[in-house]
C-alpha cells in the first residue's frame, strides 16, 4: 500500500535550503522518500520527546517523519547533528 505524503513548512524549507545546490543529494532524498511510501517502517523508530515518530538517514542527513493512517507527515530534514534538536 502506499502511502500519501504530506510536508510541513519546517521539511520544505529546510529541504529547499539544502539540496538548492546539491542535486544529486536531492535525488537521493527522493530515491528514500519514494521507499519511505512503499514502506514506512523501514525508518528507526524515535523515542523519548520524539516518541510516536521515525526517522530513517540519507548520508549524513536525516529525514524525520510521522505516520498517520495512510499519510506521511514529513517533519524536518536536517543535518544529523542538528535535526533531532530542531524537531521538537
Amino acid at each position: 500500500m502506499a502511502y500519501l505524503l504530506r510536508l510541513t513548512p519546517r521539511f520544505e524549507k529546510n529541504f529547499q535550503r539544502i539540496t538548492k545546490k546539491d542535486h544529486v543529494l536531492r535525488d537521493r532524498v527522493y530515491k528514500k522518500l519514494k521507499e519511505i511510501c512503499d514502506n514506512p517502517f523501514i525508518g528507526e523508530t524515535l523515542s523519548h520527546n520524539l516518541a510516536g515518530m521515525m526517522s530513517t538517514h540519507v548520508g549524513n542527513w536525516v529525514v524525520i517523519y510521522l505516520v498517520e493512517d495512510e499519510k506521511i507527515v514529513l517533519l524536518n530534514f536536517d543535518h544529523h547533528d542538528r535535526a533531532y534538536f530542531k524537531s521538537l
